[in-house]
């Protein structure tokens, strides 16, 4: 299965409360870009897994469960019994723009190294610090830039399924 996603936790601005509307300012590309610039330097410079993550991955690692059950060694990911893989994801309206996330590669979990069904990969996720770029209402050739916090899958892990009662 592959489960990918990401969740919008809420605009974080200040201490954490929702600004009134009428602070932010729409701003031009030029200030645009020089305040994604410094958010991306401050924030995303200190940030470990990068593009490389998916280069070193993309030739040598298994992408489905079925592969996983013959591999089974290596990194976290690949021993995991809900094992993920990373996938890049691109929002042109975010700053960064492409970020890595996780992505499960089984429906069920791995056990005695069969795929079993009745537990479940879930991802686990992680709050992450983002601009997001919105089109100034009163003029499109400017913008309105927030800080948003979202939740990115980061990896899986097994669990027993949600009983409905």
């Amino acid at each position: 299965m592959a489960w990918f996603g990401m969740q919008m936790v809420g605009v974080t601005v200040g201490q954490g409360r929702l600004p009134p509307r009428s602070r932010h300012t729409c701003i031009n590309q030029q200030q645009l870009d020089r305040r994604a610039d410094k958010f991306q330097k401050f924030f995303w410079n200190r940030l470990t897994i990068s593009k490389n993550l998916l280069l070193l991955q993309g030739v040598q690692r298994p992408h489905s469960c079925a592969m996983m059950l013959q591999e089974l060694h290596g990194d976290t990911n690949n021993r995991s019994l809900s094992p993920w893989t990373y996938r890049l994801y691109r929002d042109d309206r975010m700053f960064p723009h492409e970020i890595v996330v996780a992505e499960c590669l089984c429906q069920g979990c791995i056990i005695n190294q069969r795929e079993e069904q009745n537990y479940n990969s879930v991802p686990v996720f992680a709050p992450l610090m983002v601009l997001r770029k919105d089109q100034c209402p009163s003029d499109p050739n400017k913008y309105i830039l927030k800080k948003v916090l979202i939740k990115i899958p980061v990896a899986c892990t097994c669990v027993v399924p949600k009983v409905i009662t």
